[in-house]
């Protein structure tokens, strides 16, 4: 009686044992299976993203090209038709003559204007010349009488990746377009910096500053901050938000370099 007794004790202690392994296998296979769905959903996510950003750069690079092709040339015929009229018009009509000098500058404007816009939308000179003379350009014409915007970016940052010089291109756009209409700053200072393996960007500014959680609530205002953090997230970078209001603010965006960029830029591992 006592040898089955003990017998059965073993069976009864070897099934809790076959139990709680085969619990154990069974979770650790479902945590592994989390994760790869994770992963995938992650993955999935970023192409989805970048999808995104590039069918935006598309639509741009249509936009401008309408505007330049279509609107600037129909502003230009325009333009020589003014300027026939101007010559056909009598010296003694000054009140037709004024008319016409009038929309001569106002077409002089509006096609200053269409060309501005192109420039905005597609950016030719970092296409050309690489990511430090767009952002001189950049910074050059967000300098006027009431702001002044300084830069410190070395050369090689026109080494970068074509992808990675257009992202720190359009974040620079939103954040000097923040500083200055949003935050009223008179003074910005944009630099990037270099380490080991990574390269950051840093917007700083004198302004009003704002409240970053109001400011994401809301869809009009926090849809450049939504948008910039989206940008990084596809290449594994992030942005750090040092403001508050009432006072400066200092904005970090940094992105990770791969080892054949870091040999490329010549930076020590």
């Amino acid at each position: 009686m006592k040898l089955y007794i003990a017998v059965g004790s073993v069976m009864l202690l070897m099934m809790t044992l076959f139990i709680i392994l085969f619990v154990a296998f069974y979770q650790h296979r479902q945590a592994q299976h989390l994760l790869a769905l994770n992963a995938l959903r992650e993955a999935y996510r970023k192409e989805l993203m970048a999808a995104t950003f590039q069918g935006q750069e598309q639509e741009r690079r249509r936009l401008a090209r309408d505007l330049h092709d279509e609107i600037g040339t129909m502003l230009s015929v325009t333009k020589l038709n003014v300027n026939q009229l101007d010559r056909k018009i009598p010296d003694v009509h000054t009140g037709a003559l004024l008319l016409v000098q009038k929309t001569r500058a106002l077409l002089d404007e509006t096609m200053s204007n269409v060309r501005r816009i192109s420039r905005d939308l597609v950016p030719t000179t970092l296409e050309r010349f690489g990511l430090l003379a767009a952002m001189e350009e950049l910074t050059e014409k967000a300098t006027t009488g009431d702001v002044v915007v300084t830069l410190e970016c070395p050369d090689m940052v026109d080494r970068l990746p074509a992808s990675t010089q257009l992202l720190f291109y359009r974040i620079a756009q939103e954040l000097l377009n923040n500083a200055i209409k949003h935050a009223a700053a008179s003074q910005v200072n944009v630099q990037f910096v270099y380490f080991q393996d990574a390269i950051r960007m840093s917007v700083e500014d004198n302004g009003q500053g704002f409240d970053y959680d109001e400011a994401v609530k809301d869809r009009r205002s926090g849809l450049g901050l939504r948008n910039i953090e989206s940008r990084l997230t596809v290449v594994d970078g992030h942005v750090t938000f040092d403001v508050a209001p009432g006072r400066g603010s200092r904005i970090h965006v940094q992105t990770q370099l791969t080892e054949v960029v870091n040999e490329e830029l010549h930076i020590p591992a």
